[in-house]
C-alpha cells in the first residue's frame, strides 16, 4: 500500500451563519434556526455551493441557484438587494440576517490572510 502524505485542501473555506426562524412557520417546526452554508473559493470569493435550511427543496434549489456563482468581493449588498427581489417568503428576515453574516465571514477570512 502506497504511503501517501496528506494534503489539506485551503482553496475553499466553509462559512456558516445562523439566524431565527421565525415563529409559527412550518420552518419554526422543524429547525429552531435558519442555517446557511456556503462553500467559497478564497481568493476569488466565489460562492461554489450553497445551502440553506428550508423545508421544501424547490426552496432549498432557488436560493442555491441565486447564491451560486456570487462574488463575496462585492459585499453583501447586491446580494441582499436581489435577495428582497425575488424572495417573498416568511423566512426573509432570517434569511437577509444569515446572508449578511456570512458576508461579514468572508470579510473577515480575507482580512486575515493579509495579518
Amino acid at each position: 500500500m502506497e504511503n501517501k502524505q496528506w494534503q489539506p485542501q485551503t482553496a475553499n473555506i466553509l462559512l456558516a451563519a445562523y439566524a431565527k426562524m421565525p415563529v409559527g412557520t412550518s420552518a419554526q417546526r422543524i429547525y429552531d434556526n435558519l442555517a446557511l452554508v456556503l462553500i467559497v473559493e478564497r481568493q476569488t470569493g466565489r460562492i461554489k455551493q450553497a445551502e440553506v435550511s428550508f423545508v421544501t427543496q424547490a426552496a432549498r434549489d432557488f436560493l442555491a441557484g441565486l447564491l451560486c456563482g456570487y462574488d463575496l468581493n462585492q459585499g453583501a449588498e447586491p446580494l441582499l438587494q436581489l435577495l428582497q427581489a425575488v424572495y417573498f417568503g416568511p423566512l426573509k428576515k432570517a434569511l437577509l440576517s444569515a446572508v449578511k453574516m456570512a458576508a461579514a465571514q468572508y470579510e473577515e477570512a480575507v482580512a486575515g490572510q493579509t495579518d
